[in-house]
């Protein structure tokens, strides 16, 4: 008879939180003294390397994300306007743990300003694209760009050791100025690769022309990329994601 009592009581106490719109996740998050909102930045946050659309733009996808947090081990797609405009990567890929961080405009001090949520979620893995907005900046260096992803993957590895980190090479656009700028930064990457903190997928060069500017075969403006790009990029890194 007790044990029926105390299972009444637990149906009852569940059903009530329930009702009250708490979650399981909710009450763990408080008892470990951080509510959801103290994991994302705060909406008066102002990147300086944001431009005016992306200051608002970055705001608006915050708030998505508050709404739809991650679940501990999902696997991560992180970057800009490439990444956020993949759509639905989970669909692409046929694996509905995959979820989409991609913030168009975003750089890489963006995403430095919101490694919370990834640190505190713990995904499985995380597959990060990003630094060509930086490197549109005049006062934005290869070096600049390269230290702040090597920021971004160093402050995910020390939070959450266990997540499989990917570093992919930024993409070529058809802006020849930018060419230089973007052969270092890969360069730099390809070089520091380390297998303890992340592994590193040269997607650059399945995009770029024999002059190593973007193929507009893959490009629906010599930036972002259209389907047949998209194609490429998940046939390159299908492989690598785990069921």
């Amino acid at each position: 008879m007790k044990y029926f009592f105390k299972k009444a009581i637990v149906i009852v106490l569940l059903f009530s939180l329930s009702a009250c719109g708490q979650t399981l996740t909710t009450i763990e998050n408080d008892h470990a003294g951080i509510l959801l909102d103290d994991i994302y930045p705060d909406s008066t946050l102002v990147i300086a390397t944001h431009t005016e659309y992306t200051r608002a733009h970055y705001l608006e996808r915050i708030k998505e994300f508050k709404e739809n947090p991650l679940s501990t081990n999902d696997i991560v797609f992180v970057g800009n306007s490439l990444t956020e405009l993949g759509g639905d990567w989970g669909k692409r890929m046929n694996n509905p743990k995959i979820k989409n961080r991609g913030i168009g405009g975003d750089t890489t001090e963006g995403v430095l300003a919101r490694l919370g949520e990834l640190i505190y979620f713990k995904p499985r893995q995380i597959f990060i694209l990003i630094g060509i907005n930086d490197l549109f900046r005049d006062d934005m260096t290869s070096e600049k760009v390269f230290n702040n992803i090597l920021k971004i993957v160093n402050q995910i590895h020390d939070g959450s050791p266990k997540t499989k980190i990917y570093v992919q090479t930024i993409l070529p656009t058809t802006t020849v100025k930018l060419k230089e700028k973007i052969q270092l930064t890969n360069t730099l990457l390809i070089n520091s690769e380390s297998t303890e903190s992340y592994k590193l997928i040269p997607l650059h060069e399945h995009f770029a022309t024999e002059n190593d500017l973007m193929d507009m075969n893959f490009s629906a403006d010599g930036v972002h990329l259209n389907e047949n790009g998209y194609s490429i990029w998940v046939n390159k890194i299908i492989s690598l994601i785990q069921l």
